[in-house]
């Protein structure tokens, strides 16, 4: 039995803590300020906020013999860096894993089917997470592209907030599918500049996620986007956003999200300018 050690809360780390009690693992919670030695877990599953990342591993100190999986999405603010390169910054840690996928809790609390992805350059992570995972209600897939698994979850974050703003502005469905297949395509811009696997953001890990997020109409990661619809203002959103661009700057929804989000312009005025752009070659 894989002995599974959870830190931090919210609504992600709660379905992993469901799918892995349904698989048969053994699951353990962290009490604050707990360490990694004083846990001896197989695994070690990590979800907070990305500006909240580099204190709680400075309390959980996991050293070269454990292993975390990430289920955290988004990417460092100040630096850009991705969460597991935070990881290794930080602690000394070897071995880092990234969980993806459109874990949606109330479906998974229902016992509705759903699928992960584990991505990890160590194969001692992907198959010991997948043996901790996997269920008849869960299959779960592996990948060595944690680079690209962990940017299509940060730029899915910034999708479903531009799709969500799209929905707040009362905008009809022609215009959310334009956004969901602008958004893969410029998933695609990414991923050809940074190096990361065009099949991953094909994946669970992005086209999945999107997916997740269309059919579901009070989708978590919608809110964001519903909340700048009414005009409030999102600074983590926009340090995401600065993340991205600092990689690629020709990113027109990325862009247009942190206008809007820093308050630089409505959601309805960034729209029409989006709409106005030349389209070119489908």
């Amino acid at each position: 039995m894989t002995r599974c050690a959870i830190i931090g809360s919210g609504d992600r780390l709660v379905a992993v803590d469901a799918l892995l009690r349904a698989a048969g693992s053994e699951v353990v919670r962290a009490s604050p300020g707990q360490s990694a030695e004083s846990l001896a877990a197989d695994l070690l599953f990590v979800d907070v906020a990305p500006h909240e990342l580099r204190g709680v591993l400075r309390t959980l100190a996991p050293g070269p013999r454990d292993q975390v999986v990430l289920t955290s999405r988004g990417l460092d603010g100040p630096t850009g860096q991705r969460l597991s390169e935070v990881v290794e910054q930080e602690t000394a840690c070897i071995r880092v894993g990234a969980l993806a996928g459109p874990m949606l809790l109330q479906e998974i609390q229902r016992g509705a089917p759903c699928a992960v992805l584990i991505a990890s350059p160590y194969a001692s992570i992907t198959l010991a997470a997948h043996a901790a995972l996997r269920s008849p209600v869960c299959p779960v897939y592996r990948t060595d592209d944690l680079t690209g698994t962990e940017l299509a979850e940060a730029l899915v974050e910034v999708l479903c907030a531009a799709l969500g703003a799209a929905r707040g502005l009362g905008s009809g469905v022609g215009l959310q599918a334009l956004a969901v297949s602008r958004g893969i395509a410029e998933g695609g811009q990414l991923f050809s500049r940074v190096g990361g696997q065009a099949r991953t953001f094909s994946g669970l890990a992005g086209v999945g996620e999107l997916i997740a997020a269309a059919s579901v109409p009070d989708h978590p990661s919608l809110r964001r986007g519903l909340a700048l619809a009414r005009g409030e203002r999102d600074p983590a959103l926009v340090e995401l956003c600065d993340a991205l661009l600092r990689r690629v700057k020709d990113l027109p929804i990325t862009q247009g999200v942190r206008a809007v989000a820093s308050g630089a312009g409505s959601a309805a005025s960034v729209l029409h300018e989006l709409l106005e752009r030349d389209p070119g070659v489908e």
